[in-house]
């Protein structure tokens, strides 16, 4: 895969791995509305899924700024967790503070897309890491995109015009795998459960900017496939799955402080792993830029 170059002779730009991901060393990217930076920035992650800006110092107004200039941003549903003063901000934290955390203390366990469960899912998911251990936490992905790609003719044909179920609250109570990894012991609200009825996907999406497909397979939100049985709907999303997770297809980020990652939900899946909590802080913060309805 050859990087994307970029016409500032301070930015240093190198794969990630072979198939996918971008990392930017030199370029600030408080500028990143300027000098066609914007248009850059979207079409490397229709390309190339992920884009690293290393060593960013951003307070979160300036993280705020960034996001707008991508898109709407999307506020989460478990506001608990919202930044008080910037509630677009998710935070992602095991620091306590006052005898209260200050942020989800475990998040993301689970190959997935974000907010796939969303009638206008997440297309951009931007990670700012403001502390971040040195050993262990690393997040995982891997190109749908590719995954799409390398399945054969007949088979794309067959997923053409199939959709899958996509439910927030499965996920939340009725999947017994997230619950466990993410260690989830309260229920959610009545007004929260509100705001997440179940929405219908298309299994194979289409990108506004280049036209490419991708698999769209939501992950632990992934209730059935519209019109099929249980048995064989399970089926195809654990065959599908499975070609996606080939362990030659993932990346793993090692996070390093200061570290904004950003990734196209429409071509990748990814998850978090786990770090020693009890020797280490983590400090993340989160910005979801919402999509258009998926097609």
């Amino acid at each position: 895969m050859m990087a994307q170059t970029h016409s500032n002779p301070a930015w240093k730009i190198r794969p990630l791995s072979p198939l996918l991901g971008l990392d930017v060393t030199g370029a600030d990217v408080r500028t990143i509305g300027m000098n066609g930076d914007l248009t850059w920035l979207l079409n490397a992650l229709a390309e190339h899924g992920v884009v690293v800006f290393r060593d960013q110092d951003l307070t979160a107004a300036e993280l705020v700024s960034i996001g707008q200039l991508m898109g709407e941003l999307e506020w989460h549903v478990l506001d608990q967790y919202r930044m008080p003063d910037h509630p677009e901000i998710y935070v992602i934290s095991n620091i306590t503070e006052n005898g209260k955390p200050i942020g989800n203390p475990k998040d993301g366990f689970g190959w997935h897309t974000d907010q796939a469960y969303l009638a206008r899912p997440t297309a951009y998911t931007i990670l700012y890491g403001v502390e971040t251990p040195p050993v262990g936490a690393e997040t995982l992905f891997v190109s749908t995109r590719e995954a799409y790609a390398q399945l054969p003719a007949d088979e794309r044909a067959a997923l053409a015009d199939l959709r899958a179920i996509q439910s927030y609250r499965y996920m939340r109570e009725g999947n017994a795998d997230y619950r466990r990894n993410n260690a989830v012991t309260t229920e959610l609200r009545p007004d929260q459960l509100d705001r997440v009825p179940d929405v219908v996907h298309p299994l194979v999406r289409t990108h506004p900017i280049d036209g490419c497909k991708s698999l769209y397979l939501g992950g632990d939100t992934c209730l059935a496939i519209e019109n099929q049985d249980e048995a064989g709907g399970r089926w195809l999303i654990d065959r599908l799955f499975a070609h996606i997770l080939a362990p030659d297809r993932v990346y793993s980020h090692a996070w390093r402080p200061k570290d904004v990652v950003l990734w196209d939900n429409r071509t990748t899946m990814h998850t978090a792993t786990d770090y020693d909590r009890s020797r280490y802080r983590r400090l993340i913060w989160r910005l979801s830029v919402r999509g258009e309805v998926p097609y």
